[in-house]
């Protein structure tokens, strides 16, 4: 009997590790797929382009604007935009339990049915 014992707490050991593997998985997908990064970058992206943009910024562009570097504090904000973003990555991850049960209290509206595929005509009975 010393066989099925050690058998059995191997196997509870195997189910315990698929279970923590497929968790963080699923959690790796959520940050991967987090639309909130994708804003973060762009906004990042952005707004460096114009605070560099407006560090070398000419003295008659900076006239066209009533005397303010526009370019610069437009891309400052737009780099805080992009820093509240990250913020609200960090202080509120997406959970795979949020994103499971998403799916039931939605209606079915806009989802689209199975549809029955016909028999290919060389499929033969």
């Amino acid at each position: 009997m010393p066989d099925s014992d050690s058998e059995h707490q191997a196997r509870e050991e195997i189910a315990e590790t698929e279970e923590a593997e497929a968790s963080d998985r699923l959690r790796g997908v959520t940050t991967l797929f987090d639309l909130r990064m994708v804003i973060r970058g762009l906004l990042a992206l952005y707004g460096v382009i114009l605070t560099i943009m407006g560090l070398f910024a000419s003295d008659d562009a900076i006239a066209k604007a009533a005397g303010i570097n526009i370019n610069l504090w437009a891309g400052l904000v737009i780099v805080a935009g992009g820093a509240v973003f990250v913020a609200w990555v960090v202080l509120r991850p997406l959970r795979v339990e949020d994103l499971q049960g998403a799916d039931d209290d939605r209606p079915n509206v806009g989802r689209s049915l199975p549809v029955a595929r016909p028999a290919s005509p060389l499929a033969r009975p």
